[in-house]
């Protein structure tokens, strides 16, 4: 049982490291001009199969950092 719990966990740190590293990616981007909107992030988010609300509250921060076009 060990194994396959260490392997869960291992594959939830690389899905929010990727996810992380995604928003920073959206946020530099918008830093540099780009226009992202709410529905943007909306399916960002929901390519990796969650919401804003889901998500811990360290991924929420990372989220609320990127600047939204109106």
């Amino acid at each position: 049982m060990a194994p396959n719990h260490a392997s869960a966990i291992g594959i939830q740190v690389a899905y929010e490291k990727a996810l992380l590293a995604n928003a920073e990616l959206l946020e530099r981007q918008t830093r540099r001009g780009a226009r992202v909107t709410a529905a943007d992030v909306s399916a960002f988010l929901a390519r990796y199969g969650t919401s804003f609300d889901a998500l811990p509250h360290y991924l929420q921060e990372a989220i609320d950092r990127i600047d939204l076009a109106e």
